[in-house]
């Protein structure tokens, strides 16, 4: 199948970019794949332009054409090729318009890829042929977002926006965590939050609290665990729920007589408040179809998975960060169209291990970054200060969460009550410590 790529309109793209930087962003929200070009020319210019913005260096024809190197020549990106895109620039303003006929372009060749093997594996009665499906559906519901026809009228945004302002949780989610809502006043419906952290550092328990939550508010959820198998991560949940058992204890099936009342009456609190209408967990799915799949078909209102570097991707990217990436962006758009929140946790770069154990992570450390930040509402980092300094920093029973990109809000950071062993947040150290039981003897 041959593969027809619009190359006026790449070079009307990477020119608007060079010739107004400002709307570098507009812009990088289409390119959510550097194959969305067709030449190795295009492509090593959209990342040269892209690294000189990260590096705040100054952007015009001179700078980027000084930039070239010997490698970037043999591969066709030339200074008259630079001066071409330049010059074919269209009336600032226009960019985005052009990076949405590009980026149309992309998916509709993506479709008939995915159409064809639809078609192969639906005629030889493959299983996998629904996986490809609800792929696909996917890329149909994001080809059909973008066109034209589907551009809103401005009385049924305005009508909606007031609908939104009136019924003031219309699409927010609470937290039931007053240190966590202050900053946006909830999660979005349609959107993305990233908790990040280093191994250790509280990330699942964080994922199984806001789970436990949002269910007592009486919304729908699944969670799709990476990591950890399904019976695991229900006893975490079940000492959670209970407040009071340990989970090393349960996890050594070590238990006491009172102990196993507690067991007994939490286990059934937790299959009365994660009943399978209101709940569904997963630990054997491991590429995003499947995910997609299940969710399409439960409808939840959020949606939890631990954690994303661990999904499997089925595409033909070769670096693992643009797999990531397609994988944030199949999330974005699963978001959009189930109108759900999304809550992935994501694992630390492997070098921030190396550094001073007091350094605070900032975006860029996030594994295989790059798209995670751009599509994510809110990016929170979990740090357990007990872990890393002991008594010596503020104590064990405190796990900050740091919001380092709240799209709807401010940054900051909270401070948490938290017991690790029974796997439990509060709100704060004053709320842990009225809630607190004496240890229960063996």
């Amino acid at each position: 199948m041959s593969e027809v790529y619009d190359y006026n309109t790449e070079d009307c793209v990477l020119g608007s970019v060079m010739r107004n930087i400002d709307e570098h962003d507009s812009i990088a929200k289409y390119i959510t794949n550097i194959d969305i070009f067709g030449r190795k020319c295009s492509k090593i210019l959209w990342e040269k332009i892209t690294d000189m913005k990260r590096a705040s260096k100054m952007i015009d024809l001179h700078t980027v054409c000084s930039s070239l190197t010997k490698s970037d020549i043999s591969s066709g990106c030339t200074k008259h090729y630079v001066s071409l895109c330049y010059s074919s620039a269209p009336a600032k303003g226009a960019a985005e318009y052009y990076a949405t006929m590009l980026y149309e372009k992309y998916l509709m060749r993506k479709v008939a890829i995915k159409s064809e093997i639809v078609k192969e594996k639906a005629t030889s009665n493959n299983s996998d042929v629904y996986d490809v499906i609800s792929d696909a559906h996917s890329l149909f519901g994001e080809l059909l977002e973008i066109r034209p026809s589907k551009a809103a009228d401005i009385n049924d945004v305005i009508s909606e926006a007031l609908y939104d302002i009136n019924n003031k949780t219309s699409k927010l989610i609470k937290t039931d965590y007053d240190g966590l809502d202050k900053f946006a006043g909830g999660l979005t419906r349609g959107e993305i939050t990233i908790v990040g952290g280093r191994p250790g550092h509280g990330k699942t328990t964080v994922l199984i609290n806001l789970l436990s939550r949002v269910l007592e508010q009486g919304y729908r959820a699944v969670f799709f665990s990476r990591e950890l198998p399904n019976s695991e991560l229900l006893k975490k949940i079940i000492c959670l729920e209970s407040c009071q058992l340990s989970y090393t204890l349960v996890r050594k099936n070590i238990y006491s007589e009172n102990q196993t009342k507690i067991l007994n009456s939490t286990i059934s609190r937790v299959k009365e408040k994660y009943n399978k209408d209101n709940f569904l967990m997963f630990d054997s799915i491991k590429d995003f179809a499947g995910s997609a799949s299940e969710v399409k078909k439960f409808k939840p209102d959020v949606i939890f998975d631990d954690y994303i570097q661990l999904i499997a991707c089925n595409g033909k990217e070769e670096q693992r960060r643009l797999q990531v990436e397609k994988i944030c962006n199949d999330y974005k758009w699963l978001a959009k169209e189930s109108n759900a929140v999304v809550v992935l946790a994501s694992q630390l770069n492997r070098g921030i291990e190396s550094m001073d154990r007091k350094y605070e992570p900032k975006l860029s450390d996030l594994a295989e970054s790059g798209a995670i930040e751009q599509v994510a509402e809110n990016v929170f980092f979990a740090h357990y200060d007990y872990k890393v300094r002991g008594e010596a920093g503020k104590g064990k029973n405190v796990i900050t969460l740091s919001a380092k990109k709240i799209r709807y809000g401010d940054t900051g950071f909270v401070d948490l009550g938290y017991d690790g062993d029974k796997c439990k947040i509060y709100n704060s150290i004053e709320e842990l410590i009225a809630n607190d039981k004496d240890e229960l003897p063996l």
